[in-house]
């Protein structure tokens, strides 16, 4: 990983997320934003690990991982502000982005729900024999539900080449993690049998060494590995419509993390002139200028499409469905599905209808 490349795309990302910040301030932005500030090193770090075939997938704090994973800025902040050219068309957005183009399998804004499915992309990748890994990421949060023990369990049984990836830090939405778990994150999983590893999650060198390392053995021995990377939120945990949270973390805890800003951490050991730094910011500022302005400038998804991609078989147009072809009516239930249970005669089950 070349660090001038990975302080450009951080940049990138920060600079990505002031904007959405913006936009929702101005009512531009529909349900809730969650920014990434603060842990861009994070998903940078990680994903200059991956291989290009390897799956990625994500929560709601989603913003950054597509970015880093390679999804084209233009189709994240159309999808970001429901503007049709969006990668999910405009009907995702700020907490769903998806881009299988990238392999960034999608992101869920239930907490936990993307390690079991991440499971089962690794599941597949380990069966096909490709040799590559998954790589998912979460919150403290997510490593205090329930889905995951089952996931990590279940990966290590099987043999799954799972990376999970968890941002620590420090809360969870408005609640100190302290007050709502007994340990960190490492001994929790290490109570697991899984390797787990620890590392700065605001050195963004360190946090690819780390995940190179883990990654690596994911392939070799297709076993579970997590990552636990320390870091913090510049703004908050999330901002829904114009109305930003009040102030909720003690100011001193606050401005230690401010002081270790990835970016700065970066921009300290890259021997660069000031010059440098200036012309990556006005080029980073510039591609946003168009990219925000094209997409505000571009309508919303055609209702039209409203019923497009939510099945994997195209819903019948109304004239298809006269002429006899079935289709799904909203106005109606759906049929009960009777599942036999011990002991049920199925045949006789079967002649009753």
């Amino acid at each position: 990983m070349r660090l001038a490349a990975a302080y450009r795309t951080m940049l990138r990302i920060r600079t990505l997320e002031e904007r959405v910040l913006a936009c929702a301030a101005d009512g531009l932005v529909a349900g809730f934003v969650h920014p990434c500030t603060g842990q861009e090193a994070v998903a940078v770090g990680v994903l200059a690990a991956r291989r290009p075939a390897e799956w990625v997938v994500s929560f709601y704090r989603c913003h950054g991982h597509a970015l880093a994973a390679g999804s084209p800025l233009d189709g994240i902040v159309r999808e970001i502000l429901g503007r049709a050219g969006g990668i999910c068309g405009g009907k995702a957005g700020s907490m769903h982005l998806a881009d299988r183009n990238c392999r960034f399998l999608g992101a869920s804004s239930i907490v936990g729900a993307q390690l079991p499915v991440a499971a089962g992309v690794a599941m597949a990748q380990r069966s096909a024999g490709d040799g590559h890994a998954t790589i998912v990421f979460c919150g403290d949060g997510a490593l205090g539900t329930g889905i995951s023990y089952e996931t990590l369990t279940i990966a290590a049984t099987l043999g799954l080449p799972l990376l999970v990836v968890c941002e620590e830090n420090g809360w969870q939405d408005h609640t100190p993690s302290r007050l709502v778990r007994h340990r960190p994150p490492a001994e929790l999983v290490d109570g697991l049998g899984v390797g787990c590893a620890e590392v700065d999650g605001n050195d963004v060198s360190a946090v690819h060494a780390a995940a190179e390392e883990l990654l690596d053995r994911c392939r070799r021995t297709s076993q579970p590995q997590v990552l636990v990377a320390r870091t913090y939120l510049r703004h908050f945990h999330a901002q829904a419509g114009s109305a930003r949270p009040p102030a909720y973390r003690p100011a001193d805890e606050v401005a230690y993390w401010l002081a270790r800003d990835p970016l700065d951490l970066a921009a300290a050991r890259l021997d660069h002139p000031d010059s440098w730094f200036a012309q990556v910011r006005a080029e980073v500022e510039r591609e946003m200028d168009q990219v925000f302005a094209a997409a505000l400038a571009a309508p919303p998804p055609d209702p039209a499409t409203a019923a497009h991609h939510v099945t994997s078989a195209t819903v019948p147009e109304p004239d298809a469905r006269a002429a006899g072809v079935s289709a799904p009516r909203p106005d109606r239930p759906a049929p009960a599905v009777r599942v036999p249970v011990a002991g049920t005669d199925v045949a006789a089950m079967e002649r009753s209808g």
